[in-house]
């Protein structure tokens, strides 16, 4: 009993020693600020003791585009698509609750209503009363989601390997996606979160990993850190999904374009497959050369393809408008 008792009480405090070593502990709130914002950035005070980060950049004359990023991820992940085109449209993203400098939300409620309001928000807050939602993964889901709950604030979807759709082929999490929905994962992940973690989770995002910089997988880990994101990460990984509205997503109203990464092996292409089905009238556009994140992999022909078909859609409704008074 005494061995036993000495080994229990050994394994303790390696595992004492170990959680201890590998810790690794939140980002500085006021660094990653001063380190992750730029000029275009601004800060929302939510109502609920928190604030959103969004930016608000480009032609401030052209067609508003929202845009709303995945799961982990942060609204960087947009700056290439900004650059390309801003000159002509009005580009809005948001750090969506536990993600990026926005934090977590004051009441742990990751739902798609929660989002889908303080994406509103920020839209009331510039008087921008419709814009076309561009979301990828998460943000395609919460994009859709939107068309149903807020199809007046909604000119058009854009969704880019979007999640929600329920097929017979299933989703199979990333490494860090795997971790956060064990137990295991979900008491230490909050604590130790290594930066090899991050990277091996955007490699397996990536058609190419060579693509990935240090300073994107930096910027990844550390916005993680950010205080409260990763128990958010745990919270939101709880949160019902509701699954039984994607018998809804047929009722969609607006113009739908749907962008895929062919060898996304995160929400492979039968997904998009199923949104083509059963969204009447939408364009599927995909891309041979990327993965899960295609407006990070190949940012020109994702810019390319949103333009010409906002620029399409532009058109047509004003056609239609003419038509209309015409009588």
């Amino acid at each position: 009993m005494k061995i036993a008792f000495r080994i229990l009480v050994a394994l303790a405090v390696i595992l004492v020693a170990a959680f201890f070593i590998f810790r690794t502990p939140d980002t500085d709130r006021a660094e990653m600020i001063a380190k992750y914002s730029n000029e275009a950035s601004q800060f929302l005070d939510d109502g609920l003791g928190g604030q959103i980060h969004y930016r608000d950049e480009g032609n401030k004359d052209g067609p508003a585009i929202l845009l709303i990023h995945g799961s982990n991820s942060l609204l960087q992940t947009w700056e290439p698509v900004v650059a390309l085109l801003g000159e002509k449209y009005r580009l809005i993203s948001l750090d969506l609750y536990g993600h990026g400098l926005t934090g977590p939300q004051a009441n742990g409620d990751y739902s798609a209503d929660a989002n889908i309001a303080a994406a509103v928000k920020v839209l009331d807050t510039l008087n921008v009363e419709q814009a076309y939602w561009v979301g990828n993964s998460m943000g395609g889901w919460l994009s859709w989601r939107a068309g149903l709950a807020v199809p007046d604030r909604v000119s058009g979807l854009v969704l880019i390997d979007a999640s929600g759709a329920q097929t017979e082929e299933k989703v199979k999490p990333y490494l860090g996606a795997r971790l956060a929905q064990s137990s295991i994962g979900q008491l230490l992940l909050p604590e130790i979160t290594p930066k090899f973690l991050v990277r091996s989770s955007l490699e397996e995002n990536f058609a190419q990993p060579e693509r990935l910089t240090d300073e994107l997988v930096t910027r990844y880990w550390e916005l993680l850190r950010f205080p409260g994101n990763r128990e958010a990460a745990v919270t939101r990984g709880k949160t019902a999904r509701e699954p039984e509205k994607w018998t809804e997503v047929g009722t969609l109203e607006m113009p739908v374009l749907l962008l895929w990464g062919e060898q996304d092996k995160v929400i492979p292409l039968s997904h998009a497959k199923a949104f083509e089905q059963a969204i009447p009238g939408s364009k599927l556009i995909t891309y041979a050369d990327a993965g899960h994140l295609p407006m990070e992999e190949t940012p020109d022909q994702v810019a390319r393809d949103i333009g010409t078909w906002i620029e399409g859609t532009e058109a047509m409704k004003t056609a239609e408008g003419e038509l209309e008074e015409a009588g």
